[in-house]
């Protein structure tokens, strides 16, 4: 890919995981939260400091010049990235089955969160053996889990926005429970089809070459 196209997409992608971060956390510290919110506040922050490790310190990991430059930093920040995730994935479960509002995406969310500590945790394995291949494409997909969280924020203004990606879907609640499926399962799809399958067919096709 051109690194001119590399920096704008993840100067996109920080911009937008900035704006929805904090555009989410500002009712904590302005204390304009709804009941609900109010009575699992802790679980909530909890979460949101986990989610801010993936969003914030997951760009910096997949940066070689950083990487290479600040060997003992980047480790470092790897192991808060870890924790934060961990942390970021266990809290959903508890938040969904305390009031969350959109029972169809319940299903959803739970295998997302299954899926994100899964891959953050199978990161941590492959890193301890000393297996950097896989440890690293654990980590993009821990990261895109974590993106979840933008994804669905831009499916859903962009709904609210008049732009609806499904008009044949005139339900509403119908929408936005296919957001929360949408929100992890494209974006982890178009990301096995450029680590794995991709590369797996011109493996297949060099090999045939040879013989």
């Amino acid at each position: 890919m051109n690194k001119y196209l590399k920096i704008a997409l993840w100067s996109i992608v920080f911009a937008l995981s900035g704006w929805f971060y904090f555009e989410s956390v500002e009712p904590y510290f302005t204390n304009d939260l709804q009941p609900r919110k109010i009575a699992i506040k802790p679980w909530l922050v909890t979460h949101f400091v986990g989610a801010f490790c993936t969003l914030f310190l997951g760009p910096l990991q997949f940066w070689p010049n950083f990487r290479k430059r600040y060997l003992p930093l980047h480790r470092t920040l790897g192991k808060i990235y870890i924790v934060g995730s961990i942390i970021g994935a266990s809290t959903v479960f508890y938040l969904l089955f305390n009031g969350y509002t959109l029972s169809g995406g319940i299903p959803s969310l739970f295998v997302l969160a299954i899926l994100w500590l899964f891959m953050t945790i199978a990161a941590y394995v492959c890193i301890q053996k000393k297996d950097i291949i896989n440890h690293k494409n654990f980590m993009i997909r821990s990261y895109v889990f974590g993106l979840a969280f933008i994804f669905i924020r831009v499916l859903n203004r962009l709904d609210e926005y008049g732009y609806n990606l499904f008009p044949f879907i005139e339900d509403g609640l119908m929408r936005y429970t296919l957001y929360e499926w949408m929100c992890w399962i494209y974006p982890l799809v178009i990301m096995e089809m450029i680590m794995v399958w991709m590369p797996s067919l011109r493996a297949k096709k060099s090999a045939y070459e040879k013989t």
